[in-house]
């Protein structure tokens, strides 16, 4: 799309329009959506309590601490910046187009000297700071002003330290054909165009290495907002007052929505999965990885679910045969699987996300989320001639004790293929003795390496 706006444009809209703003709802000029409590009751009088509580909300999910290095994008004022600082002892940089703001934000930090408060007049698609900058990136309501979005994430990322967290919430295009109207109440009177919807603005971030720990889609909260800025404006600025009545019904028309999302930089996404220690996180770190996943690891992981298929293919030549792929992710596995012509290839795994890739690929007759570390309820005891588990009992993932349950799903004479992590599996006493335990016996060790020099072993079993 051409390029109708540029940040000269944008930087006069909201100097124009900063003092219309503060005489009827934002006297600060600091607040923007709300976010509230009860949609159903919210009345006039609680928009401004909602505003805050969105504030105290983004906090909360921050992770904010005295040692952290905060920089706002889009400071406006720096009441923002001085809230955060005040509450967390952290430094905080602000920036933003607006030199009227900057100005402002300055003078204010004036009276908070015992704060750590620095602001300046910058573009976030060319941030003055190094690369490594900030251990946080905090952004409300500014980068749908940015004509050049991507072009800001990238910027954003190369500041930001590894496992940095970059937190921000920005208006969404949830359907890709705006109407006139919607295109004259929304986008040209905000002087915006269209860009992401919900899920492509997750899939960008996640392809820039901005992995997407939280997403919210807030957009009954934006449309709430407006109504009650309508009826806060009406006595004063009918205008504008019609002007948020035409924003709900753009919102309505899902032309127009307002998300939320919780991002971590991350490099070596492998280190960082194995680095988990608990299992919602490992969970929600998946869900973050999903549709990026294969891109990562096609050329330096995918020997290994292609040979783990075929160590069971050497000993279940039946083609029909049924099959649990364990730990399924995005279908690696199943698709190798279906390769060798396997038909009744079921998935399990306890990433949604990850599932959700996986299905698109056509390879399983059923997919189930579930946990091995707990039974396995969607599937009779010795459903399955061969099972499968490759990248589940790894280092900050499922218990050994798992084996247990995947056992109880293998016919009397099945096969059972567990590919590991050489290291984990040399190192690991309850691996080992529970391997020991279930009455099986070792038919075949098949060894590679993933990653180049990383070591694999795919142990072929049979049940007894």
């Amino acid at each position: 799309m051409t390029q109708k706006y540029t940040e000269a444009d944008t930087e006069a809209f909201y100097d124009h329009e900063d003092s219309m703003y503060r005489s009827f709802w934002d006297s600060e000029g600091s607040l923007h959506w709300g976010y509230f409590d009860n949609l159903a009751d919210a009345r006039a009088q609680d928009f401004v309590p909602a505003c805050h509580r969105w504030n105290e909300s983004m906090l909360a999910w921050s992770g904010l601490t005295t040692e952290s290095r905060v920089l706002d994008i889009g400071c406006g004022n720096g009441n923002t910046a001085i809230w955060l600082a005040q509450q967390t002892g952290c430094e905080v940089v602000g920036i933003d187009i607006s030199a009227v703001r900057v100005g402002n934000a300055k003078a204010l930090a004036q009276e908070y000297p015992s704060l750590r408060l620095s602001f300046q007049k910058a573009s976030v698609t060319s941030l003055p700071f190094s690369d490594n900058s900030f251990t946080h990136v905090w952004s409300q309501a500014t980068l749908y002003h940015v004509h050049q979005r991507e072009l800001a994430l990238k910027e954003i990322y190369r500041v930001l330290q590894e496992q940095g967290i970059f937190l921000f919430d920005d208006l969404i295009t949830p359907v890709s054909e705006i109407s006139a109207e919607g295109q004259k109440h929304v986008y040209q009177r905000l002087l915006f165009e269209p860009t992401f919807s919900y899920e492509s603005y997750a899939k960008t971030l996640s392809e820039i290495g901005l992995m997407v720990l939280e997403a919210k889609d807030l957009s009954e909260h934006l449309n709430k907002s407006y109504q009650l800025l309508s009826e806060l404006a009406l006595s004063k600025y009918p205008k504008l007052s019609a002007s948020y009545d035409k924003m709900c019904e753009a919102i309505t028309a899902r032309e127009l929505g307002w998300s939320f999302y919780r991002c971590q930089k991350v490099s070596d996404r492998v280190s960082w999965i194995y680095g988990t220690n608990d299992e919602k996180t490992l969970q929600d770190k998946y869900n973050a990885w999903a549709t990026i996943y294969d891109a990562d690891l096609d050329e330096t992981y995918r020997c290994s679910p292609v040979i783990s298929a075929g160590a069971l293919a050497k000993v279940l030549p039946n083609k029909a045969a049924s099959i649990l792929d364990v730990g399924a992710g995005t279908g690696m596995v199943g698709e190798a699987l279906a390769d060798l012509g396997y038909t009744n290839i079921t998935a399990v795994d306890f990433s949604e996300e990850m599932l959700e890739v996986a299905r698109k690929k056509q390879v399983y007759t059923a997919l189930h989320q579930g946990n091995v570390a707990e039974p396995l309820t969607f599937s009779t005891p010795e459903a399955f001639d061969g099972i499968v588990v490759l990248g589940v009992f790894t280092f900050g993932h499922a218990h050994p004790k798992g084996l247990r349950n995947l056992f109880e799903l293998l016919k009397s004479g099945g096969y059972f293929v567990l590919t590991l992590r050489v290291d984990y599996y040399e190192s690991n006493d309850s691996l080992q003795e529970i391997l020991e335990e279930l009455s099986w016996s070792i038919l075949d060790r098949v060894e590679f390496n993933i990653f180049e020099t990383e070591p694999m072993v795919a142990l072929v079993l049979k049940k007894h």
